[in-house]
């Protein structure tokens, strides 16, 4: 198995972790709660966890209705920096906003899960992709005022500023 392969299959398999985890706090009818999540239940996951407060009852694909309130300390090598308590248009470019922006309204407005590969171009590592998962949290069980995600990333990042390596 190539690694590319073999980083997707382990991705894939972290996610399938995450998505049966957050499907047993499911009651009928209704999604589970921030309250329901017990952080040793995903404790070897926790490094690539995510929090992410909806800050409107329709987040109407605009960026600025969504905060990262938890980043998993893995999360800083794919942004290349803290994200943790950011709006999304503080972590990202505009069109980067809005593409996180219309995923997560659909998580939001649907219900359901969302799960996607996005390129890391945009941070200057073209062969980085980040597979991600999200999944609704509702505090009333109904209305979801947060998502649980789960990223892996798939690639190698690549040195953007001095490998700190001088020729002698």
């Amino acid at each position: 198995m190539t690694g590319m392969a073999a980083e997707m299959l382990s991705a894939l398999r972290m996610h399938e972790e995450v998505f049966r985890y957050w499907k047993s706090l499911r009651r009928p009818g209704r999604l589970p709660s921030r309250a329901d999540i017990d952080p040793c239940s995903v404790r070897k996951l926790l490094p690539t966890i995510s929090l992410i407060d909806v800050l409107a009852d329709d987040p109407a694909n605009e960026p600025e209705r969504f905060r990262q309130r938890l980043a998993g300390t893995d999360l800083y090598t794919a942004y290349g920096m803290e994200i943790t308590g950011k709006s999304f248009t503080d972590i990202y470019g505009p069109e980067e906003a809005r593409y996180w922006a219309e995923e997560l309204t659909f998580v939001v407005r649907t219900r359901k899960p969302g799960v996607g590969l996005h390129s890391m171009a945009w941070r200057g590592s073209k062969s980085l992709s980040l597979f991600w998962l999200r999944l609704p949290l509702a505090s009333d069980g109904v209305n979801v005022d947060m998502i649980l995600g789960h990223d892996a990333l798939i690639g190698q990042p690549e040195l953007t500023g001095p490998s700190g390596i001088r020729a002698a």
